[in-house]
């Protein structure tokens, strides 16, 4: 770290993570989840099982045949040419 600005945006970045990790091991603990690695919550949600074919976790275009904005906005240009 060269000069006094990175290190500040680095110890910013550290305290994010911090507070993060803080909050969803506070979520995991209301809940009842077992914590034995709090870390893995820096980029993971408490209360996501991780498991991509369960309805929770998985895409909801998958599940639920939604749409995406993009698809949406295509099919009503669409309409109005019609």
């Amino acid at each position: 770290m060269s000069n006094e600005q990175d290190k500040i945006k680095h110890s910013k970045r550290m305290l994010k993570d911090e507070n993060t990790v803080k909050k969803q091991v506070d979520i995991a603990k209301q809940h009842g989840t077992p914590i034995e690695d709090p870390h893995k919550f820096a980029k993971r949600h408490a209360m996501t099982c991780g498991d991509s074919n369960c309805v929770m976790c998985g895409n909801p275009r998958k599940f639920f045949k939604e749409t995406t904005i993009q698809e949406q906005r295509f099919d009503q240009t669409k309409n109005w040419e019609d």
